[in-house]
């Protein structure tokens, strides 16, 4: 028992250190009630290690081993995306394994990585040939323990104890590498889930967004069509290599407003500008639920747009050429006022333009849509073609990712364009309103500036600008406003 104490005891040390790059000790001046939640989450872990074994120096070396691949992991993400690895990743672990491409879980599968796994089987069979079980001769009724020490651990976690304990230590949104630097990973992700799972939802600054709305007017276009374009950035204009965009320049000139769509994340989290723009609700009114507000969106769907519309008497329609049961849409489509959900199976196999539904095949779509509606239409359309992964193999003599994104924005640039025909040829006219859910990952362009901005284009074929408008950058929740106010005055 006594080495079992000592392994814990250095186990918990460690991995406190190895969960920082570079490790470091200093997360052990946490104030107490992080280190107490941290401590349950390493007592979990621990004793899950310990029953498959009941070895403590391998359940220790596990244990580290687990700390060190979250903190590597974290700082790898941070290095791409610019945010270190949150609570709500692991509600992404399913689409994971459902999805593996998009979420390079396909690399798993790689000669290297199943050597790598071969190694650590090998690595293990010899260490429990070196370090005996502690497990006594005749003690096989005591391995319910370590099994009833994670349930006991699990369970406190749960608690409301835990709740309170962690609230004081948080204010009313994250402040994530402020808490990191303060508390480390372990500790910060374990005092933001208590938070997330506490807090009232909607919170008083959201319930006052969502009284605030503006109601859908009745001097509202024949169609309007709000189109939220993956990774759409206008990075030419930033100074990076890339296309012109003409139609997209074209729009801006003629448009109602324009500008850099500030997002709540940048290279992923689609989700989070996607939520921002169908409701309207500012990122920090939605305190923890911003990391990844799918989660609990039926709290905050009165704020919907496509409800809204729907209230005034409008069709609803959502279109997204790839899984419905992404990001759980096809539970939360009607949830959010969506009459109709227009989903991957709607396209053929020759849509695709590389590995997803090309953009043009969008445009052919939505100008279908446009063509045959027959009366008030909102229609919200998620593209999926200029998703990642980028490299070889992505496109036909196409090996260079900054070259593939080039030819999809060119192609996104195209469709916005024919869209805009459409709209213009129908009697009622109608609005366009497109934006990038955020930049692509630091893996192209890695000095691409502004990288927490995508750009947006607000157009009503009724009232084309006779000179060019001004720029205005506005966040994302904030191009949903403008939307609703610029169309229905």
């Amino acid at each position: 028992m006594i080495a079992l104490a000592i392994a814990f005891a250095l186990s918990f040390a460690l991995s406190l250190a190895l969960e920082r790059q570079p490790p470091r000790l200093s997360t052990l001046r946490a104030p107490a009630r992080a280190l107490i939640l941290r401590l349950l989450v390493h007592v979990v872990i621990f004793a899950a290690a310990f029953s498959l074994s009941w070895r403590p120096w391998h359940a220790a070396l596990v244990t580290c081993v687990v700390a060190f691949l979250f903190g590597a992991g974290s700082a790898m993400k941070a290095r791409i995306l610019g945010e270190p690895v949150v609570f709500s990743d692991f509600a992404l672990v399913k689409l994971a394994i459902r999805h593996p491409r998009l979420y390079y879980a396909e690399k798993l599968a790689e000669p290297k990585a199943l050597a790598v796994f071969a190694a650590l089987a090998v690595a293990t069979a010899g260490w429990f040939a070196v370090e005996p079980s502690i497990l006594p001769a005749g003690g096989w009724p005591l391995v319910v323990v370590p099994p009833l020490v994670v349930a006991l651990a699990v369970l406190a976690l749960r608690s409301r104890w835990a709740a309170r304990l962690a609230r004081p230590l948080l204010g009313e949104s994250p402040d994530l590498d402020g808490e990191i630097a303060r508390f480390g990973l372990g500790a910060t992700m374990a005092l933001h889930w208590q938070a997330w799972r506490s807090d009232p939802r909607p919170s008083a600054a959201a319930s006052h967004a969502m009284a605030e709305a503006r109601p859908i007017g009745p001097l509202a276009p024949d169609v309007v069509v709000a189109i939220q374009c993956e990774s759409f950035t206008d990075v030419a204009a930033r100074g990076a290599e890339g296309p012109e965009l003409p139609e997209y320049r074209r729009l801006c000139e003629e448009g109602l407003a324009w500008g850099r769509c500030r997002v709540p994340a940048e290279g992923a989290y689609t989700m989070r500008a996607e939520f921002g723009f169908l409701t309207g609700l500012p990122t920090k009114s939605l305190g923890f639920d911003a990391f990844d507000p799918y989660l609990v969106s039926p709290d905050y769907a009165a704020a919907s747009l496509a409800v809204r519309f729907r209230r005034a008497g409008w069709r609803t329609a959502l279109m997204h050429p790839y899984d419905r049961r992404f990001f759980a849409r096809d539970e939360l489509a009607p949830q959010l006022g969506f009459d109709r959900f227009i989903d991957g199976e709607a396209f053929a196999p020759s849509d695709r333009f590389g590995p997803y539904v090309g953009d043009a095949a969008v445009a052919d779509a939505v100008s279908a849509e446009i063509g045959r509606a027959d009366g008030p239409l909102f229609l919200f359309v998620v593209t999926i073609e200029n998703h990642g992964p980028w490299g070889p193999g992505r496109l036909p003599g196409v090996d260079v990712g900054e070259d593939q994104y080039a030819i999809h924005l060119a192609n996104s640039d195209r469709m916005m364009g024919r869209i805009a025909d459409a709209l213009r040829a129908r009697p009622g006219g109608g609005t366009l309103c497109l934006y990038g859910d955020h930049a692509p990952a630091r893996t192209l362009l890695p000095a691409l500036p502004d990288r927490r901005a995508a750009d947006y284009v607000l157009w009503d074929s009724r009232r084309i600008a006779a000179s060019s408008t001004p720029r205005l950058d506005l966040d994302v929740d904030a191009v949903s406003r403008l939307m609703v106010e610029r169309t229905h005055r």
